[in-house]
């Protein structure tokens, strides 16, 4: 009975051996975790203090940084405390994309980092492609028809495409407008330029600088279309000239719809 008893305490022993190093152990490995990651956090050597801006030519810098100093903070709360930091050490893609949407003329961001306390970002600004209008709104567009700004008394046009939504729905700019450049692209062939367009929902009206303006249906293949005009300039040199023409209706299956 004797021996048994002993057997038994020292098995306990050696358990109980056993769960106090592995609670000690496990212990002061996460005080070393929590006080490396509470030192990459807060510590004020890793703070981002030093913001340098380059790339944007239309914006202002000071803008750009004041959104930015704004954006890089991360704030959490952990047992009820409420802590704030700006380490560099955390990822900033997330915030990067909140710039974006607080100004959309922005198109993209390269970030650096400079250790320990510096960041740098480059700005690649839209370029506006065309002013769109509707319901009596005007703003300009990039290549993608995303939303750069609304359209200020001092902006320069000239060099932009014109479009008109008469339906203001839920379109697609970013087709619409590579139909259109589609369609340029034909007519600058045969030198014609595009004034402007309208945007119905089952149409698409080009106006020219050759005093005719051409029919395209939106619901059909747009590439077919562009081909039947080709072949209408083909046929008949004059037609770019608009001599005597109001209008070319592609809309109707293989039939080319010349206006006179």
């Amino acid at each position: 009975m004797i021996k048994k008893k002993r057997k038994k305490i020292t098995r306990r022993r050696k358990k109980s051996i056993f769960s106090n190093f592995f609670f000690s152990f496990s212990l002061f490995s996460s005080i070393i975790i929590f006080s490396a990651l509470g030192f990459l956090l807060f510590s004020p050597r890793f703070q981002i203090n030093n913001l340098t801006i380059s790339g944007n030519n239309n914006l202002s810098t000071e803008e750009i940084e004041k959104i930015a100093n704004d954006k890089i903070k991360t704030s959490f709360s952990l047992m009820g405390i409420d802590f704030v930091t700006e380490s560099i050490f955390l990822s900033l893609g997330g915030k990067i994309e909140q710039i974006k949407e607080a100004m959309p003329e922005i198109e993209r961001i390269s970030i650096k980092k400079n250790f320990p306390s510096g960041i740098s970002l480059e700005i690649v600004e839209k370029r506006p492609l065309a002013l769109w209008k509707c319901d009596n709104k005007e703003f300009l567009v990039d290549k993608n028809g995303s939303f750069i700004r609304n359209l200020e008394t001092d902006d320069d046009t000239s060099s932009l495409i014109k479009i008109e939504e008469s339906e203001c729905t839920d379109l697609d700019k970013k087709e619409s407008i590579n139909n259109i450049l589609k369609i340029s692209e034909v007519l600058s062939k045969e030198e014609i330029n595009v004034l402007d367009c309208n945007i119905f929902s089952d149409r698409l009206k080009i106006n020219t600088d050759a005093n005719f303006f051409i029919f395209f249906d939106q619901k059909q293949d747009l590439l077919w279309q562009i081909e039947k005009l080709t072949a209408v300039f083909e046929r008949n040199s004059q037609i770019k000239e608009g001599i005597g023409i109001k209008y070319i209706d592609l809309r109707f299956d293989n039939q080319a719809i010349i206006q006179k």
